[in-house]
């Protein structure tokens, strides 16, 4: 009798998971959105840009927990970068041509179109090499750029630049709210420039690779900024990961905010990935996430991007399309089909 209930239970098991796997009456999975898509993070690196080529970087593996202070930080970093510790890096090309050349070749094939940010040469570099694809940004930092609000309003007239991003002073110890800044999102705000911040955190062991420079925010540290300049077109790169319950606050007391997917979809773990911006789905935000791939000198980093959306088991195939094209379309008010 014992054998026969268990083969019983064995059988009525099959039959619960044929169904679970839509076999009798389960909704289907979405579909996964395959038509034109949106990057509002692109970075034109160079090949060393994590380190001297060929770098990796490993889906899901965040930092080297057994780390050990006695040997500096960014030793450690660079390793991690140079000899992986996962079984399917991603690799980025040896030369700065070939980091264009492949990143160019898949938002061709995965029918992309992006905004295009790093020095204003090698934009311009690729944007010559491929002017379709790419949305010209300018990037910025208190601590190195040199242009005024005068001289970065004059470039955006001139049609040099159409976003203002990605504006990295977080590296440099400078919060969104510093003063310094205040000049440039009033400029941002007057000529409806939108803009690009990096928030929430950055590499692993960020602080010790910026000579303590580094400081986390989340968004509420943009919240004044919100208040003083309303008219303010702003995307928060990353989301503010992981403070996803100052991410909703703001995005709900604030609704010109939108947020970037950034590189989560490769700097934490899948599961936290999905953990983190089903909160902001659920909480009715899917319309102002979108897609940043953050690719830096990593090409492979877009579809692994995109792959990780259109696995999402909590959005609907309309949410794909809106986080993988339409909210970007609308944010930076582009002609849409």
């Amino acid at each position: 009798m014992r054998q026969w209930g268990a083969a019983m239970c064995g059988l009525a098991a099959g039959m619960l998971a044929a169904c679970g796997a839509g076999a009798v009456g389960a909704a289907p999975e979405p579909a996964a959105y395959t038509g034109p898509i949106i990057d509002v993070h692109l970075h034109a690196a160079s090949a060393s840009a994590n380190g001297h080529p060929p770098t990796s970087i490993c889906v899901g593996i965040s930092a080297n927990l057994k780390y050990d202070p006695a040997e500096p930080w960014g030793q450690v970093f660079g390793r991690l970068a140079a000899e992986p510790t996962c079984e399917n890096p991603i690799w980025g090309p040896m030369t700065d041509e070939e980091v264009m050349s492949e990143t160019i070749a898949v938002m061709r094939r995965l029918n992309i179109r992006g905004v295009l940010s790093d020095a204003p040469g090698a934009v311009n570099t690729w944007r010559e090499a491929a002017p379709e694809l790419f949305i010209p940004a300018r990037m910025f930092n208190l601590a190195y750029s040199r242009e005024t609000p005068e001289m970065l309003g004059e470039a955006f007239r001139n049609g040099e630049f159409a976003v203002l991003g990605e504006v990295t002073n977080q590296y440099a110890g400078f919060l969104a709210d510093h003063e310094r800044f205040d000049a440039y999102w009033a400029l941002a705000e007057e000529l409806d420039i939108p803009l690009g911040i990096h928030m929430g955190v950055g590499p692993p062991g960020t602080p010790a690779l910026t000579g303590g420079a580094y400081r986390l925010q989340s968004a509420r540290q943009i919240e004044d900024v919100l208040a003083r300049h309303p008219r303010l077109r702003v995307y928060m790169m990353h989301a503010g990961y992981p403070y996803a319950a100052e991410t909703k606050a703001m995005l709900y007391a604030y609704p010109q905010l939108y947020v970037d997917t950034g590189i989560l979809q490769a700097s934490v773990p899948r599961a936290d990935y999905h953990a983190f911006f089903s909160e902001l789905v659920q909480a009715g935000f899917a319309d102002r996430i979108m897609f940043g791939s953050d690719q830096m000198n990593w090409p492979g980093l877009i579809e692994e991007g995109i792959n990780a959306i259109n696995e999402a088991p909590y959005l609907t195939y309309e949410q794909k399309k809106a986080i993988l094209h339409d909210n970007a379309a609308r944010f930076l008010r582009l002609e849409t089909e």
